[in-house]
């Protein structure tokens, strides 16, 4: 027989093979539901993961949610990281506290509440400003900047608004327990106390509003959550109250929830709630997912389970979710999976995500253990680096850094 037959036999049967792949490719996308372990999951066809940004804030104002694009490489190896101990503690039941550069240098607050001051470039502490309040040491739950000024928050329920030599501008006082990092909206400084929520004039300090919710549910010690569609501020409070307030009239903006039950067991340490464009999304302990169309005043999704996470956040039009041997990327509206990774030697089974960002068009997944995983549009994986850095308990971005915070109270700046 001709060899050059046989080759040419030989290609035809290697394109069928190639054609037939691809068809199975094909139908295992479009499949209704695809069986995985003891589960299955309905795979989404119609839509991506969004990869763009819809959060806009102004350049002169950062708080705990500020969230802005950097071209960071992680890759280039020529690039200084600065380490800063800006806590000056281990951080116990307390948020991270940020790090803000303003002017020519950086700042941030210690477990004492002082105002800290540290070099640009060495990041070496300059000097370290006592603030004027009384003799008793503050711990901070949250800092932040606005314009020329930085308002810090104490857990003792104080938040005061100081200039950049720690001179006090005005001085709110309440004696409630503070664990939610405050939230700068618009010209108002939104406070979660245990049961009730307060809006600030962050000009004066004054009281705009208050409203208490009572509950008979334990204060969690991570706190409540806020975010806000336009004029509509979502929040849960300590006490796992979840309301709505329009901020137009100061009065409580009425959601369709009553259809579904949330679930208010004494531990909610999970719970998140998220919005992208007009969608709120309720993720309830942990594992349950609810997905309300705010324009439309109806949920697109109620009650859908996650199974065996160990670790989850709310991204865009997704819900990331981590266990001991995937991350499964789900959509937001309906419930369907973009994808699943196999993480078997690529991640510690015990690590968990901590905050999906992205940099240079490719998101970027970190865990607490200092693994990043860059993905590209396709939810491909492209690179994996460990930064090796352990017990990591925030990672964010603004001012063209990427800040990674650790448990000991250092925060590593790129």
């Amino acid at each position: 027989m001709n060899f050059s037959f046989i080759s040419k036999i030989s290609l035809y049967l290697s394109l069928i093979f190639i054609i037939s792949c691809q068809d199975t490719i094909s139908s295992l996308r479009n499949n209704e539901k695809i069986d995985f372990d003891e589960y299955s999951f309905q795979l989404e066809s119609k839509e991506f993961l969004d990869f763009n940004f819809f959060e806009q804030y102004e350049d002169n104002v950062i708080d705990n949610d500020t969230y802005k694009a950097s071209d960071y490489n992680f890759l280039n190896k020529d690039q200084t990281v600065l380490k800063i101990n800006n806590y000056q503690a281990k951080y116990k039941n307390n948020d991270p506290i940020n790090v803000i550069y303003y002017e020519k240098n950086i700042y941030s607050v210690n477990k004492d509440g002082e105002l800290q001051k540290f070099d640009l470039n060495s990041g070496k502490l300059i000097e370290r400003i006592n603030i004027d309040l009384d003799q008793v040491k503050k711990i901070p739950i949250s800092f932040s900047l606005y314009k020329d000024d930085f308002i810090i928050a104490y857990i003792s329920g104080e938040v005061v608004r100081v200039n950049k030599l720690g001179e006090v501008i005005w001085l709110f006082k309440n004696y409630d327990l503070l664990n939610t990092p405050v939230k700068i909206f618009d010209d108002y400084l939104i406070i979660l106390y245990p049961e009730k929520i307060v809006f600030l004039s962050i000009l004066s300090g004054d009281v705009i509003y208050e409203k208490a919710f009572k509950s008979s549910n334990v204060i969690q010690s991570s706190g409540g959550k806020i975010k806000n569609y336009f004029n509509i501020v979502f929040f849960i409070l300590p006490n796992s109250e979840f309301n709505s307030l329009d901020t137009y009239l100061f009065e409580e903006h009425r959601l369709n929830f009553e259809n579904i039950e949330l679930n208010t067991s004494l531990n909610n340490l999970k719970d998140q709630i998220h919005l992208y464009k007009n969608f709120l999304v309720y993720f309830d302990n942990g594992n349950i997912l609810h997905t309300y169309d705010v324009n439309e005043n109806k949920f697109v999704l109620v009650d859908f389970r996650i199974n065996n996470s160990s670790s989850a956040i709310l991204f865009n039009n997704s819900l990331i979710s981590k266990n001991e041997n995937f991350i499964e990327f789900y959509n937001i509206k309906n419930g369907n999976l973009f994808t699943r990774i196999n993480i078997n030697k690529i991640l510690n089974k015990k690590s968990k995500i901590i905050n999906s960002l992205i940099i240079n068009k490719h998101m970027h997944l970190f865990t607490n253990n200092g693994e990043i995983i860059i993905l590209d549009h396709n939810l491909e994986i492209q690179k994996t680096l460990n930064l090796k850095i352990k017990n990591i308990n925030k990672v964010y971005n603004y001012q063209n850094k990427i800040f990674i915070s650790s448990k000991k109270g250092i925060t590593y700046i790129y």
